[in-house]
């Protein structure tokens, strides 16, 4: 039976049918992207090391194997072995596979387009606002350049910044300035520019302008390295990856040297480990799930944009691998970092708990040890409420009758609370400000490292519109974009900013609405869609060039992993971070319960429109592509159908050693089986011309 071509405009209105050849009907093996392809073989282990390894997913990690001790790290490698590289080797081999990000990878089924635009416009949420981050430690790298005769800024008092007339001795009980004071008056002070920490002044809408001015920088850097494309993109990559691993490693092999200073041995490093709870404790095992996902699954649109860039037959799974032992390698090595800074606080008489960031009262995090303060928390850490979040996390105390009302929130700890506050204590003397410097440095790195890949994946979804048309406009494009991202993140650089940093956070970084929408990714792939874009071929893609054990042994699990086991924990974690996470609260729109008042009724239905809007995008843009293919295109219904729910796609790679592939307009093609028509009577020959008489 012969097949045929369909051809369409970009509408879906038929302009031509012809027959085509049988090879052009088998998908091949790998597409190439039309944005381009990387330079350099490397360029892309470089680029996705940037979606698993960020300034945010350290510093969270570190701060959560201090709550929950060594109990942590061997419950996210096991949900990371299950779950997090799954999802991540998922994602890796469907971009080079397809040669497409969440974009245009779905004219494999057009109906569930709506999930690419969620997914980018998810992407573009959290590149937004997660910058506010970065631009805070420019401040602190700032003031780590002192000599050895000089004291941090964050040790010196900051009165001369308030306004609000509370000075800083009805807090203490000592007249001097003492340590636990002194660190987060800097990040409020200094790093914030708040002016009215006790009392919020709702009218003071004036922009802080240093954080403005590392705003901008962070901006321009971001756009300098994509302006060009992958050109540029592939030239600086490895400046935002290779030279913060080696300062990461470099410095955490210092503080680990720092033992000997208090006399702990290294196997006690992680105080709060109790290995008889490791089964029961379930903080801690939802802790370590929603990490997982944080790390290896939320930017899984950027890592599969980052990928679609690869040639065909790219040693894919060489480059899963290394990412995977660097990432985890960091992680850990992060964590130890953490828990010396700890040990070393409470050789100083020190104890280490969680503050919340809404005023003077609740955002100290460092207490005397047998003081009254730290006697208040009877509760282990490690059985507090936790939620991860992209940005920070929150540990929940038990608020006390007649207290305000605390979120227990606080952003990048690691970097905010514990290593300045570790760095004052121990003085520019013991220590060379030199580590102070190169840890603010690899902070910087990896999260302008980070934003990159995030805006790479939101640049080239909008230009994998009408790829052939807007890629000449690429720098136009990517300037726009940053600038709107920069006046959006205006909002954060207000008195009110840091409030409008956990509205966010609470509100996009908790992720569970992305769970859900990387269901329905998995599920329109897998179960809509199906061959030849099922779990085998897609897993042929990434270990088609490895060893005969690996394809055999290994590829059929990721594959079982894939279809069952990864579903299955999206569901079970995206409910147990909402209900956890007391998201429901945020629903009630009416209720004026202590226990939702912190959040005023415009905020709650601001966070609702950024959860709710991505998904419901989801149903109305398959109404539209139903609309549009069954309004047109061949005569018979069930094509048309099969053309919205499982065209026949035709791939065409460009010729060996061309570097461009030929613009097809504004066309598109789509191979559809046709029925033969009956075959015309043909009469026999006759008795003269069978004999030759």
């Amino acid at each position: 039976m012969p097949r045929f071509e369909v051809i369409t405009n970009r509408y879906g209105s038929i302009i031509d049918v012809r027959e085509c050849a049988d090879e052009a009907y088998e998908m091949s093996q790998e597409s190439q992207s039309p944005l381009g392809q990387w330079n350099n073989k490397y360029s892309s282990v470089l680029a996705t090391l940037g979606c698993t390894l960020g300034a945010f997913n350290i510093s969270r990690f570190a701060i959560l194997t201090v709550q929950f001790g060594a109990n942590f790290i061997l419950q996210f490698l096991v949900l990371s072995l299950l779950v997090g590289v799954p999802m991540f080797t998922f994602h890796s081999s469907l971009g080079q596979l397809l040669g497409a990000g969440v974009m245009d990878m779905w004219r494999i089924s057009p109906i569930f387009k709506g999930i690419g635009i969620a997914l980018l416009l998810a992407q573009a949420f959290i590149g937004t606002y997660s910058v506010i981050g970065i631009s805070w430690m420019f401040t602190y790298f700032r003031d780590s350049f002192i000599t050895k005769q000089d004291v941090y800024r964050w040790a010196e008092p900051v009165d001369e910044y308030k306004e609000d007339s509370v000075p800083w001795s009805t807090y203490s009980s000592n007249i001097t300035f003492n340590i636990e004071e002194t660190v987060p008056g800097y990040f409020n002070g200094i790093v914030l520019q708040r002016k009215y920490v006790e009392k919020l002044e709702m009218t003071d809408n004036s922009l802080k302008l240093p954080v403005v001015i590392n705003l901008m920088i962070i901006w321009t850097i971001v756009f300098i390295c994509l302006s060009k494309g992958l050109k540029s993109y592939s030239k600086i990559i490895c400046i935002f990856s290779l030279v913060p691993v080696f300062g990461m490693f470099m410095l955490c092999t210092k503080m680990m040297g720092l033992a000997p200073m208090i006399g702990f041995q290294h196997h006690d490093i992680f105080p709060e480990t109790d290995w008889s709870e490791f089964f029961l404790n379930t903080k801690s095992w939802v802790a370590a799930f929603t990490e997982t996902f944080l790390t290896w699954g939320i930017l899984g649109a950027c890592t599969m944009q980052i990928t679609s860039h690869n040639r065909p037959k790219h040693l894919l799974h060489r480059d899963a691998s290394l990412v995977v032992i660097l990432t985890i390698a960091v992680l850990i090595l992060t964590a130890f970092l953490a828990n010396t800074c700890v040990q070393l606080l409470e050789a100083r008489g020190f104890v280490y708990l969680p503050s919340s960031f809404e005023r003077m009262s609740s955002y100290i995090f460092l207490f005397k040890q047998n003081s009254s303060q730290a006697r208040k928390h009877l509760t282990p850490v490690r059985w507090m409420q936790h939620s991860s979040l992209f940005l920070g996390e929150r540990t929940m105390k038990n608020n006390m009758a007649g207290m305000p009302q605390e979120s227990g929130y606080q952003a990048m700890r690691l970097a905010t609370e514990l290593f300045p506050a570790t760095f004052a204590m121990i003085g520019a003397k013991n220590i060379s400000p030199f580590w102070s410097v190169l840890f603010y440095f690899v902070l910087i790195m990896f999260g302008i490292g980070q934003q990159i890949a995030i805006w790479h994946c939101v640049v080239s979804g909008i230009i994998s519109l009408h790829p052939f048309k807007l890629r000449k406009w690429r720098t136009t494009i990517t300037f726009l974009s940053c600038a709107a991202a920069f006046s959006i993140g205006l909002f954060m650089a207000t008195e009110l900013g840091i409030f409008v940093v956990y509205l966010m956070d609470y509100c996009v970084g908790c992720g569970w609405w992305m769970m859900v929408l990387y269901l329905l990714e998995i599920g329109a792939l897998f179960m809509v869609r199906g061959r030849p874009y099922s779990g085998e071929t897609v897993v042929a893609t990434l270990f088609s060039q490895a060893n005969h054990h690996l394809q055999v042994w290994l590829a059929p699990m990721l594959s079982f992993d894939w279809n069952i086991i990864v579903p299955v924990a999206l569901i079970l974690l995206s409910t147990s971070v909402f209900k956890n996470g007391g998201y429901r609260l945020l629903y009630n729109w009416k209720s004026s319960s202590s226990q939702s008042s912190s959040w005023s009724t415009s905020s709650r239905e601001f966070g609702c429109m950024l959860q709710i809007i991505p998904l419901l995008i989801v149903p109305f843009a398959g109404i539209v592509q139903s609309c549009r293919y069954l309004a047109t295109g061949p005569p018979d219904l069930f094509d048309r159908i099969q053309m919205l729910y499982r065209p026949v796609i035709e791939t065409r790679r460009p010729a060996e050693g061309s570097d461009t592939i030929p613009e097809p307009g504004v066309n598109g093609t789509t191979a559809v089986q046709i029925e033969d028509p009956p075959p015309k009577y043909t009469p026999p020959p006759s008795y003269s011309t069978a004999t030759g008489a």
